[in-house]
């Protein structure tokens, strides 16, 4: 029955309910409907209380009057005339507002009626129920009119949910109050980025309209959002988009208590305009420059620089509003506020250090979405997590099981006629039920830190779990069973990898710095095998020798060709978890060294378009084949400054040292090679340590065979 009445129009209906159980009353009347909406609608309560009608007056009168029994029905029956009441306010709905029934929809039927015990306590109170009729209907023209606007756009002052709380944002709040208020150019244009909360300040404006927390100007004022998309559904014909936005702005410029909010306002400066006709900014510009119409408009820092800021004209019809991004501590608050909504929605607790871990995490790894809209989404995939959990539960499982088993044995009675089994296994089937509708309700889980922990897994690849890095371990085997006497190098990476995923830093920068063909590049590899999750990009800096090839890694200036392909980073940016191999650092040309340093030290970079790469869950490895006092294409000065920059910017440098002859001596050993000095005496180990060792060791297997 009541599918058309909403959230508030379901909460005014299950109120007049327990007011009728409270009072002991055998039907549910309009006297019941009356004190509903006085109690749960704030908007209508304030609009009352001005005609001296109040909660507390009017069910003092209704006791008085009627009375209060002492034992009523536990059935909730309406009386024929609030049905008739329900009814109006249904067509009067259907014809303005879309079919959802308001507070005032039933205010102005229960008025329209004309009786009932609701009337006659009201005019018993001496008040003037013509006044507040007449003055409803002026003031609220969307109960009379059936205008494009409301057609195609929603009413948030009916949509907005009373009980939502935004935070901080008291200061952009009267800026678009005062933006409104004003004669000409009475138009805020909110710019923030994506996940700032530029609607929820407007839902919040909303609700202290509701509230009568505005200038009297703005008392009963509807907002009414508005979607590009919804003007150009429909319109197949030339001309028809251009007639009904036209017919839109006239309403709006006679219904001076409509203020437009137009979210992603930046469509309107292309919407219509296909084959030369006139856009929608057009069609708006003349309407907003007279400032007969108000208008909230809401994009993104991005979208207005590229689209809206073009328009000239169009843009100073609006004030602009930036709407910045809410700090840790304004966050914590806001999610203080709202973790009840979704305690409530989840059926769980969160713990105060949950609100700190969630803050904290998102700001470490979420780089590239914004307070507070972050760590809210962050908020409700950790609930959720934990009522999908929940809802596998072995015992509730159990249950569900035993209530298949009864219905299949209860079955089998009734076609035996065994009904007094029948019914017996009915009855356990009921007690059954009954116990997992408590199960449901009254078990309340808590919100856990292994909770958030495991979501923050999901959502970068990485593994923060002690007891999940077994594949450390592994790594070292496989490393230490293909290459020789590198255990030690091991192990320290395996301790800053350990360290780095436990501390949840994500963010680890490791220098392998040692002579050519020990290993350094080859243990990297193994890790990016190893460990899960992890993309692997190699960069071959010995193919980064000139300043030009920075477009590799970062795209080519606007302008050039492949301006809009795809860069190296381009890997980064779209997975979770990465290890980068930047192999050969000493080969790179100046430029991409300093690209580099800038990586390590800020720890992002912004690439040809302006899009900032995070480096925030990424494994970095440098290897460099420059030795300390050893001259490879350097001298001692040179080599030691070089290290000395990279050094100050890494988590650890590791330095393996030079191949001597008793080392590769045991490694020929540990292949199995016999014939030693002879390989030995071919190898040029000095220069090139394993690397021709390896083609040596190929050869002589080869001939031997």
């Amino acid at each position: 029955m009541f599918n058309n009445f909403g959230v508030v129009g379901s909460n005014i209906f299950k109120k007049a309910e327990e007011i009728r159980c409270e009072l002991h009353h055998p039907y549910v009347g309009t006297e019941h409907l009356l004190l509903a909406i006085l109690s749960t609608d704030k908007e209508m309560s304030l609009y009352l209380k001005e005609y001296g009608l109040t909660y507390e007056n009017f069910k003092k009168e209704l006791v008085l009057v009627v009375g209060n029994a002492t034992k009523g029905s536990d059935i909730n029956l309406y009386t024929p005339m609030l049905k008739r009441v329900i009814n109006n306010a249904l067509e009067n709905a259907k014809e303005n507002n879309n079919g959802v029934v308001t507070a005032k929809h039933l205010v102005i039927s229960i008025l329209e009626e004309g009786e009932g015990i609701a009337i006659r306590l009201l005019v018993g109170m001496g008040i003037d129920i013509d006044e507040i009729y007449e003055n409803l209907n002026k003031n609220n023209k969307l109960v009379n009119k059936k205008l494009e606007i409301y057609q195609t756009g929603n009413i948030l002052n009916d949509i907005v949910n009373d009980n939502e709380i935004v935070v901080g944002r008291d200061k952009e709040i009267d800026l678009i109050i005062e933006t409104l208020l004003r004669k000409k150019k009475n138009n805020p244009l909110l710019i923030g980025d994506a996940g700032v909360g530029k609607t929820a300040i407007v839902e919040e404006l909303v609700r202290r309209i509701k509230r009568r927390e505005v200038p009297d100007s703005l008392f009963d004022a509807k907002v009414v959002s508005l979607e590009m998309g919804s003007l150009v559904s429909g319109t197949k014909y030339r001309g028809e988009f251009e007639e009904k936005l036209t017919k839109i702005i006239k309403e709006l410029e006679t219904e001076d208590k409509i203020i437009l909010f137009i979210d992603e306002i930046h469509a309107m400066v292309s919407a219509g305009g296909a084959e030369g006709a006139i856009t929608a900014g057009d069609i708006f510009k003349p309407a907003l420059a007279r400032g007969k119409i108000k208008c909230i408009g809401a994009t993104t820092c991005e979208e207005f620089n590229k689209f809206f800021s073009g328009d000239k004209a169009l843009m100073r019809r609006f004030e602009v509003i930036n709407i910045h991004e809410s700090n840790q501590k304004e966050t914590k608050v806001i999610l203080n506020k709202v973790k009840c909504e979704y305690e409530q929605h989840h059926n769980v607790i969160i713990p105060e250090n949950i609100i700190d871990s969630v803050i904290l995490y998102t700001d470490t790894f979420i780089k590239n979405k914004k307070y507070p809209d972050k760590a809210i989404d962050f908020l409700d995939s950790v609930c959720s997590k934990v009522k999908n959990e929940y809802s596998n539960n072995e015992e509730k499982k159990r249950l569900y099981q035993k209530i298949e088993e009864l219905k299949k044995q209860k079955n089998e009675y009734v076609k035996h006629n065994d009904y007094d089994n029948a019914l017996s296994t009915y009855s356990e089937e009921l007690v059954i039920n009954k116990k997992l509708k408590n199960f449901s309700k009254n078990k309340k889980l808590v919100v856990r830190e292994k909770d958030v922990i495991k979501v923050l897994e999901n959502k970068t690849g990485m593994i923060f779990t002690k007891e999940k890095m077994d594949f450390l371990n592994n790594i070292e085997d496989s490393i230490n069973n293909s290459l020789y006497n590198v255990s030690k190098y091991v192990k320290k990476i395996n301790s800053l990898i350990k360290d780095n995923l436990l501390a949840k830093k994500g963010f680890l920068k490791i220098y392998l710095e040692g002579p050519v063909g020990v290993g350094k590049s080859t243990i990297v590899k193994k890790y990016a095998e190893g460990i899960p999750n992890a993309n692997f990009i190699r960069v071959d800096l010995k193919e980064y020798k000139s300043s030009y090839d920075i477009s590799k890694l970062v795209g080519t200036t606007q302008g050039y060709v492949g301006y809009n392909d795809d860069h190296l980073f381009t890997k980064v940016k779209n997975n979770n978890f990465n290890i980068v191999l930047f192999d050969n650092y000493n080969e790179a040309h100046q430029n991409i060294k300093e690209l580099i340093k800038e990586i390590l030290k800020e720890g992002y970079i912004t690439d040809n378009k302006g899009d900032t790469i995070y480096f925030n869950n990424t494994f970095i490895f440098i290897t460099d084949d420059v030795v300390k006092n050893n001259k490879i294409g350097f001298d001692n000065q040179d080599s030691n400054r070089i290290n000395n920059e990279i050094e100050d910017l890494v988590d650890d440098y590791i330095k393996f040292d030079n191949l001597d002859y008793a080392t590769l001596e045991n490694y020929l050993k540990f292949k199995n090679v016999y014939n030693a000095n002879e390989i030995i005496a071919k190898s040029n180990y000095e220069k090139y340590n394993y690397l021709n060792i390896d083609r040596l060791i190929k050869e002589d297997k080869l001939i031997n065979n």
